[in-house]
């Protein structure tokens, strides 16, 4: 019993010896999982899309923004920073032009989030036709940009629009208002056109949000003695804020970037009152043939927006988790 105990003694020393001994690392054997392979197969496609519609040109616009090239002129001079210094030193007109997008976007956001909103609680009632009054809300979305901003070009229009001749004929004015033509009304005569085209994309997209909130919960609240005013602020709201938070995002950016609104209904004008960065891009860039200073202020516009894309990968992410 002796030997035994003395020889499992010795064999638990020498385990715990080789254990403080460090050991060569092995080696891993680089293996590719077959499902692995599968999945990056389906995306070889769309990544060379994107690396084709989105990567090259984003490339060539950077290349380009420190040269100084002229539509039709083969002749391509390295410059530096001289675009840039150009347009955001001395000339104002797209420092002016980038603030007259974020203020254009960010209150055309302003007054659709509380239409579609208010829309989609109506909406989310039971009535007779629902199906049929939530397909009319959707069509100004629908509709083509190009179609529904002429329609708008021709309502504003001095001489034959519907605006003046109603405004006329109920007395409020005496003359024709030329609504694209006054710098004071050309502003908010696109924006009007905005938010008619885009308050149905938050309308759709909260009423889907209102529907995930369970109907216990207004229930209970009731139960409790909670005013209407009360449930929409802890339950609707709550239950809203981070499909409000995506579609505010998506719709800042989109609105921002709104090129064919402007350009169909005043081209930028009068002057210069209603140009948004796009518009200047396009004309200093087609029309003024500087593609050098064109691509410039795309690519300083780019920090700005890649802002706004984290905020809404964030957001998207935490309503994954949410869920």
């Amino acid at each position: 019993m002796a030997d035994t105990r003395n020889r499992a003694a010795g064999q638990l020393q020498r385990a715990a010896a080789q254990r403080l001994v460090p050991q060569p690392a092995r080696r891993r054997r680089f293996r590719i999982d077959e499902q692995a392979i599968l999945g990056y197969s389906f995306l070889l496609p769309a990544i060379l899309i994107l690396a084709v519609l989105v990567g090259y040109p984003a490339l060539a616009a950077f290349w380009y923004s420190f040269h100084n090239k002229m539509i039709g002129w083969p002749k391509v001079d390295f410059v530096g920073l001289r675009n840039y210094a150009t347009l955001f030193g001395g000339d104002w007109r797209v420092g002016k032009a980038l603030l007259r997008s974020f203020a254009y976007a960010g209150i055309a956001v302003s007054f659709k989030l509380p239409i579609g909103l208010a829309v989609a609680m109506l909406l989310n009632r039971r009535f007779r036709g629902r199906g049929l009054v939530r397909g009319v809300v959707l069509l100004p979305w629908a509709l083509p940009m190009m179609a529904s901003v002429l329609i708008w070009s021709w309502m504003y229009n001095d001489m034959f629009g519907v605006f003046n001749f109603l405004l006329m004929k109920s007395g409020l004015i005496s003359a024709p208002l030329n609504f694209l033509g006054d710098g004071k009304l050309a502003f908010p005569a696109v924006l009007l056109t905005n938010v008619w085209r885009g308050f149905p994309f938050f309308a759709i997209n909260l009423l889907a949000g209102l529907a995930s909130i369970p109907n216990e919960l207004y229930e209970a609240a009731r139960v409790d003695g909670a005013s209407r005013l009360q449930a929409f602020r802890h339950i609707t709201l709550p239950g809203v804020k981070t499909v409000a938070m995506i579609i505010c995002l998506l719709s800042f950016i989109w609105t921002s970037n709104d090129f064919t609104t402007f350009w169909v209904l005043t081209k930028g004008g009068p002057g210069t009152a209603t140009e948004i960065f796009p518009v200047a891009t396009y004309k200093i860039a087609f029309i003024g043939l500087e593609l050098g200073k064109g691509a410039a202020v795309s690519v300083a516009i780019m920090p700005f927006m890649s802002v706004l894309i984290v905020l809404l990968t964030k957001a998207v992410s935490r309503q994954e988790l949410e869920r």
